[in-house]
């Protein structure tokens, strides 16, 4: 089975700081896409459908002229999202997102997200801490335009991107940054040279790649360490926990036991086999997102699901009476059904180990994938019954000896005149490779010992 790489919404910042509790909600809306560079992700002044946590992309908020001019006002990458004007109560953004860097990045329905933001007090602290960030880089990118140079606004876009992507390799052209920086392509082309020269990074066709970011880093303007410093500052205090230093002491084990919970809980949902949970009656109660891709249901769904309605009905009354098995407390079991197809899967079979809660109450599931186990397994029987027959079907004597010679299997042909062959020693003298048929060119046969040959 494959299984969507559900984590790795959490390389965003806001994601990831969300408590899990409310990010298994949260992931069930939350849709990878793959974004292209240039591509444009909303224009001004348009309603928007989705908000988008970019986690291996960067966007630019950019600025036009009446006269086809542009101007990057912010960035945006792993630390934050596009569709921040959501945030402030507004449904559209006043300026152009627009691809730079292309990646992934993962996208919630509008409705979904405002329906967060009340839901979730710790989203919404951590979307503000991100509107006041993007303020913060707005107004000190007009200090930047104005005070440094565009060596110096260079090496801020590209300490920016690498920390965003975490890669030391852009693939971006000249002329994209020139646009974002507002300035002509032949300055950034400069710029990038005396870089170059200085060995801080390597320039080619539409990539640059990062080559010393501590040279970088003292060739950039001061906006940078600002930017990032507030950026980082804005974050801390969002991620804070509530607990004073004066009380922290009386609050040291359950926080000690907090971090061993969310370590479990983590654990439980992203882990690679489903999960799940039934009453006596065999219901559903819980599942995780591994069981919940299997079962092809929503985790949030609150009417009761009768387990046994995911697979096919000639399972179901075999994994009613495995069920009640395990209900009356006898020794951990397991079982093999098959899960019906669905609109976003075929069939699946799946091994199922039970055991019983320390209450009774519950019976609790491991689910495991072995479609493909129990396919190779039936390719290999079938392959293995059409040599059976094959073999018994040869016109000519043909046998198996194990290495100390010793006869361990025959067809038919050779078993019937098995008393002339064994009176007048011909078994002895007769070998495969006077035969008329190449035994090498035919399928490999199956038998019964593993360490049997022919002879």
């Amino acid at each position: 089975m494959t299984y969507p790489m559900v984590e790795s919404a959490r390389q965003n910042r806001i994601l990831a700081a969300v408590p899990l509790n409310h990010y298994a909600r949260l992931v069930e809306h939350l849709k990878p896409v793959d974004l292209a560079a240039g591509q444009v992700i909303c224009e001004a002044g348009e309603a928007l459908d989705f908000v988008y946590f970019p986690t291996t992309c960067t966007a630019s908020l950019v600025s036009h002229t009446a006269d086809g001019g542009s101007s990057e006002l912010a960035m945006t990458g792993r630390d934050g999202m596009v569709g921040v004007s959501l945030v402030l109560g507004s449904g559209s953004m006043n300026h152009r997102a627009v691809v730079q860097c292309a990646g992934q990045a993962y996208k919630m329905p509008v409705d979904v997200f405002q329906t967060e933001l009340t839901r979730c007090r710790e989203l919404q602290q951590l979307a503000l801490c991100y509107v006041q960030s993007l303020i913060t880089q707005m107004a000190q990118s007009i200090v930047c335009i104005g005070h440094h140079s565009v060596s110096e606004r260079l090496c801020y876009w590209l300490l920016f991107n690498q920390d965003a992507l975490l890669s030391d390799q852009l693939n971006v052209t000249h002329e994209t940054i020139a646009n974002m920086l507002g300035v002509r392509r032949e300055s950034i082309t400069q710029a990038l040279g005396k870089l170059q020269s200085a060995g801080l990074v390597a320039s080619g066709r539409g990539r640059i790649n990062i080559l010393d970011r501590d040279g970088l880093t003292d060739c950039v303007c001061e906006c940078f360490s600002l930017v990032t410093a507030e950026t980082r500052r804005l974050y801390a205090r969002a991620e804070r926990s509530p607990i004073t230093d004066a009380g922290l002491d009386d609050f040291q084990e359950p926080l000690v036991e907090d971090a061993l919970l969310h370590r479990y809980q983590d654990a439980y949902d992203f882990a690679p086999v489903g999960f799940v949970s039934l009453d006596k009656s065999g219901q559903v109660v819980q599942t995780n997102l591994a069981g919940a891709i299997m079962l092809d249901v929503q985790r949030s769904q609150r009417s009761p699901m009768a387990f046994v309605l995911h697979m096919n009905v000639s399972d179901q009354a075999r994994f009613q009476d495995f069920h009640q098995e395990v209900l009356s407390g006898k020794c951990r079991r397991y079982c093999e059904v098959t899960l019906s197809a669905t609109d976003h899967r075929p069939e699946m079979m799946v091994r199922i180990d039970a055991t019983l809660d320390d209450v009774g109450d519950e019976c609790r599931l491991v689910m495991i994938d072995v479609t493909q186990e129990k396919r190779q397994v039936a390719q290999e029987l079938d392959h293995e019954r059409l040599q059976q027959m094959q073999l018994a079907t040869q016109p000519f004597m043909l046998w198996f000896k194990d290495q100390e010679g010793r006869l361990v299997s025959a067809n038919a042909t050779l078993m019937d005149d098995w008393q002339h062959l064994a009176t007048d020693t011909t078994l002895e003298k007769v070998d495969f490779k006077s035969m008329d048929i190449d035994f090498r060119a035919q399928p490999r046969l199956r038998v019964s010992s593993s360490s049997s040959r022919g002879a």
